[in-house]
């Protein structure tokens, strides 16, 4: 299968099988993170969150929240806008998802 998107244009990423190398579940979690329906509770949890800084050995330390992943189950889907990078990034991980024109 191969992806012939141009750049600009909207693409529905869908997972259509389990996603059993690390480095394509990274690369997919960058590419859902940048549509905003998937983003937006994770950056509401994190608006949230109270900062607690405390001296931890003569410094100021920080506490931040956990970086939550989005559910890359089979199924789950994401819209986002091709540019070159991406249209990259999907040919690496074609395998694991079906890109269609929104």
């Amino acid at each position: 299968m191969a992806i012939d998107i141009k750049s600009g244009a909207q693409v529905t990423l869908t997972v259509s099988k389990s996603i059993t190398r690390a480095g394509a579940r990274k690369t997919l979690e960058r590419l859902f993170l940048m549509d905003k329906s998937v983003s937006k509770p994770i950056e509401e949890r994190a608006s949230n969150f109270k900062e607690q800084p405390k001296r931890r050995g003569g410094c100021i330390w920080t506490k931040r929240p956990n970086k939550l992943h989005p559910e890359l189950a089979r199924g789950a889907s994401a819209t986002i806008k091709a540019t070159p990078q991406i249209i990259r990034d999907l040919k690496s991980v074609e395998a694991f998802v079906d890109v269609k024109s929104a």
